[in-house]
């Protein structure tokens, strides 16, 4: 394919992913049918992977290379939004691995049927070569079928089969530009708060059911880390995903039944929370801090509300007994 425009814009953050990273480019630049071109942007790396960069982008003047003081991935996708020229764009983190065909085939399901997004499937995996015949991710989407973005969260976030990994999400151009969609800097889990705005805007979201993207189970990434400065952070973005849940819940505009089911997402977040705070954070005076914040917001309040059945009123109760306890 030949165009002015490429057909995709894949936006790579590059962050101390040296042993990785040229079998993730070169699994890109491999993909046939479709003309591409790859945003590389190294987040203050310590390691080799700006070399890896440089080697690369020599022999390929598709890849662009980036360097900037380490900003944390949500700075660094944003400067590839700002950059990208493609049609769609895709996301891949440095360590991954994408299928021969990944992209064509989003694409092609993508063009067919006029959609903003394309959610696809995944698998984890260890080391390369990949498994041959994967399990795949995510199970329940709704294949086969078009729908809203409001409905896609309906349908998939009672079942906590919300695609939420912004590797899986195929997304034209245009669509995030018309809304201004761009990732909350500074914040862990963004991908949470990404994927509720692309859910919220999107007139027609369709899904590609075979497993393409392979997902490395990385022990150094920061959901795995042991760093109490990494587990904090994990904790504030909970506070942050929780909050906008619930703004996104309560606004006026969001129809009654999407609102239910955002508040019934908070009480899982809370529960999330509440297992780093007791399990992986040890430092009291940082406990003490953010149950006293998740206390003073009401989000005890928004859990009970967001309850739909025992399991998750306990959930609600739990979180209060425990956090009043923190907070003391």
């Amino acid at each position: 394919m030949t165009s002015t425009r490429p057909d995709a814009s894949v936006i790579v953050p590059v962050y101390n992913c040296e042993p990785w990273l040229e079998a993730l480019l070169r699994s890109v630049l491999d993909q046939q049918g479709v003309d591409l071109e790859v945003i590389a942007i190294c987040d203050g790396a310590t390691d080799g992977s700006l070399s890896v960069l440089e080697s690369m982008a020599a022999r390929d003047a598709r890849i662009r290379v980036v360097t900037q003081e380490n900003r944390g991935v949500s700075a660094t996708r944003n400067v590839g939004l700002s950059l990208a020229r493609g049609e769609w764009i895709v996301f891949a983190d440095g360590d991954d691995w994408m299928k021969p065909g990944t992209m064509r085939t989003w694409i092609e399901h993508g063009e067919k049927h006029d959609l903003d997004v394309v959610i696809g499937n995944g698998f984890s995996f260890d080391a390369l070569p990949a498994p041959a015949d994967p399990p795949p991710m995510y199970e329940r989407q709704p294949w086969g079928e078009i729908c809203t973005g409001t409905a896609w969260l309906e349908r998939t976030v009672p079942n906590d089969d919300w695609v939420v990994c912004v590797w899986l999400q195929c997304v034209r151009r245009r669509f995030v530009e018309a809304h201004g969609l761009r990732f909350e800097e500074g914040v862990v889990h963004e991908d949470i708060i990404w994927a509720l705005g692309v859910g919220l805007h999107a007139r027609r979201v369709g899904f590609v059911r075979e497993p393409c993207y392979g997902y490395r189970r990385n022990p150094a990434s920061i959901t795995r880390s042991p760093s109490q400065a990494d587990v904090a952070r994990r904790a504030a973005g909970y506070l942050r995903v929780i909050d906008a849940l619930v703004t996104a819940a309560l606004d006026p505009r969001t129809d009654r039944s999407l609102s239910r089911i955002l508040l019934r997402q908070a009480n899982r977040e809370g529960g999330h929370l509440l297992h780093v705070l007791r399990k992986r954070l040890h430092d009291d005076d940082l406990r003490k801090s953010f149950a006293r914040q998740f206390l003073q917001s009401g989000y005890i309040r928004v859990m009970l509300k967001g309850a739909t059945n025992a399991s998750e009123m306990w959930r609600a109760l739990r979180c209060w007994r425990i956090y009043s306890r923190f907070a003391t």
